[in-house]
């Protein structure tokens, strides 16, 4: 009997032209001959794969993965984000579980791929545009194959080494499968990116209809730098080969040299980054139907329809720079102890501060006034308001209204890769691959200090270059804190902490105290404390695999420290 197969769902992503490339049909029953004979069939079998893509808008018990670090606190309590640190996390109580879905996406693009290429559709053969809709079709076997390593390395990133699987199985072969290990893994996306990268077209130009939102050359070269770098890194490089950097570096230099053809080098104003798919330095996204669930999720608390949610940590806010001239080195960090920055603590700060958080006494939504002091409109002790004296800016759509007198809702769309990205990732592997950050030579032509200084003389933020004389331990320090700011809730921050293998420096979550003082003008005391109930086990460094997955095939090993 032929295997039947449900549930024939298509995403739905938007174009800058006026038709979308995946268009929505409704829940359907064909056998394999009915789908894969059919050319808008088969076509919606690949472009489904899409829809397993991820995103982090509220995707862990509605809070950002970034309220499972000290990157920001979740409000409330029922959230299951708090299990990341809160002791009760285990194989049992599970927490951001994509070991499913990530399958189920790896089993549908391996359904294309084996019954999908090849098929020419002879009846169409003679029909107007058959020789584009093919060159479109064959163009879809690339697309499915980085999505399968994309969803590999989403798996592999939580759990290390996984099971490769890389043709349909049925249920007692799935439930036998052992698990390979990290550098299997991370060897056969890299591949798979590399093969991926002679096909797929730059941009999706007349030939493609000017279709958007689809993988491109330049997103399967982006996933290689990030695969490389993550696997250069401490947690998954413990004997510290220098030439895991060399090559992560390489990769991240091939995007750098091609950006200028591919025109994602454009580092344009940053609060331009959040929602913008017309963004000249996004390299791949994933776009959300219109809505306003975010913004519900993350007004704040007395702002009308806000509920409040996942707030930044005063050790994210720390992170950003004063806006000095003079040396990079000399002062750029806030400090506490000095009366005249505390009086005032977020002006003459780096801007993404203020495109990245909303602050005490500054305008938000609907024009009104934020009150994140003591007794405020959004301050405590109101019930969801703000633990940490800040509120989410970032991703969010001010316009979308609660009103009664009619809510609105607009497009979301999260950034998976984008440029500034690429020239971290070159920056850190630059400093860790060779001995100075300065260096440079006939093939790295340029140096981590240089890629750096691109991110930071962003439009609108323009920050001090750093200079290159900065020593290489002083530079880390440097190329972290810019990740941190720079790419602050895209959900790199949890990564970033594991793969550093810093979990136990980042427990003491800051957080602080706005009082409003009687005085004309209104002024402020701002104090900082710092709670240390967070818990941390090396452990954590992966995640459990799912007790149930176990029970189901005895071959899977738990992690260590999970048993």
């Amino acid at each position: 009997m032929k295997t039947k197969i449900l549930s024939l769902l298509c995403l739905i992503v938007s174009l800058s032209s006026c038709t979308d490339f995946l268009s929505y049909d409704e829940t359907s029953s064909y056998d394999e001959d009915q789908v894969f004979t059919v050319y808008s069939r088969s076509t919606q079998m690949a472009t489904n794969v899409y829809s397993y893509l991820d995103s982090d808008f509220g995707s862990v018990g509605s809070a950002m993965r970034g309220a499972g670090t000290d990157e920001a606190e979740y409000v409330w309590p029922s959230s299951n984000v708090h299990t990341f640190y809160n002791g009760t996390w285990s194989a049992i109580n599970t927490v951001d579980d994509v070991w499913a879905i990530n399958y189920k996406g790896i089993r549908a693009a391996n359904l294309f791929l084996e019954k999908g290429v090849g098929q020419t559709f002879e009846e169409n053969k003679y029909q107007s545009g058959y020789d584009k809709a093919m060159k479109k079709y064959d163009n879809l076997q690339y697309e499915v194959r980085f999505l399968r390593a994309y969803f590999y390395f989403e798996l592999m990133k939580r759990y290390g080494g996984v099971p490769l699987i890389t043709k349909v199985l049925n249920e007692q072969e799935a439930n036998s499968v052992s698990r390979e290990t990290y550098d299997k893994i991370s060897e056969f996306i890299v591949s798979e990116c590399d093969e991926a990268a002679k096909f797929l077209p730059k941009t999706y130009d007349a030939n493609y209809d000017l279709e958007t939102g689809r993988v491109t050359r330049t997103t399967a070269l982006a996933l290689k730098s990030r695969v490389l770098l993550y696997g250069a890194s401490k947690l998954h490089n413990p004997t510290s080969e220098n030439q895991k950097w060399v090559d992560a570096a390489k990769a991240a230099k091939a995007i750098i040299d091609s950006a200028v053809v591919y025109k994602v080098n454009q580092l344009i104003g940053y609060d331009k980054i959040p929602n913008n798919i017309a963004l000249p330095e996004l390299i791949f996204a994933r776009r959300e139907a219109n809505s306003g669930t975010f913004e519900a999720l993350n007004y704040p608390i007395g702002f009308e329809g806000g509920k409040s949610g996942t707030v930044p940590t005063q050790n994210l806010v720390d992170a950003y720079e004063i806006k000095r001239t003079g040396n990079a080195l000399d002062g750029t960090y806030f400090n506490w102890n000095d009366p005249t920055q505390t009086a005032n603590p977020y002006i003459n700060r780096d801007p993404r501060l203020g495109f990245t958080v909303v602050l005490n006494n500054t305008l938000w939504a609907y024009d009104e006034r934020v009150e994140a002091f003591t007794g405020g409109n959004s301050g405590l002790p109101k019930s969801g308001a703000t633990t940490t004296g800040y509120y989410l800016k970032k991703y969010l759509d001010k316009n979308i209204s609660f009103k009664p007198s009619g809510t609105t809702s607009s497009r979301h769309v999260w950034v998976i890769f984008r440029y500034a990205e690429i020239l971290l990732n070159y920056a850190e592997a630059m400093n860790e691959a060779f001995a100075t950050p300065s260096y440079k030579d006939a093939t790295y032509t340029l140096s981590a200090v240089e890629a750096i200084n691109l991110v930071r003389k962003r439009t609108g933020v323009a920050l001090i270059a750093i200079p290159n004389t900065i020593s290489k331990e002083d530079f880390r320090t440097k190329i972290r804190n810019e990740r941190r700011v720079e790419l602050a809730f895209e959900d790199h921050r949890f990564w970033d902490i594991r793969r550093w293998m810093i979990g136990p420096e980042t427990v003491a979550i800051k957080r602080t105290k706005i009082e409003k003082n009687n005085t004309t003008p209104v002024t402020f005391t701002y104090s900082t404390y710092t709670t240390t109930d967070r818990v941390w086990d090396d452990k954590m460094y992966y995640y459990p695999i799912p007790l149930s997955e176990i029970y189901k095939n005895r071959n899977l090993l738990q992690n260590k420290g999970w048993e």
